[in-house]
């Protein structure tokens, strides 16, 4: 007979791993919306364009 706990631990493995592999896939900023968030952040003083070039388009080499 199939232990009660192991079924629960390795479905919530199973659970676990299946959401930290579709957590880290999302597209990743292209040259032309870093460029368009940082017009946004100096033309218009939008923060989160500023938030967006800073986290995300610097880490990635994307720099402006």
């Amino acid at each position: 007979m199939i232990n009660v706990k192991k079924a629960v631990f390795v479905f919530c493995a199973a659970v676990g791993f299946a959401g930290a592999i579709s957590s880290s896939a999302f597209a990743l900023p292209t040259r032309e919306t870093c460029e368009e968030a940082y017009t946004a952040c100096v033309t218009d003083g939008d923060a989160n364009a500023c938030t967006l070039v800073k986290r995300l388009c610097g880490v990635y080499g994307i720099h402006l």
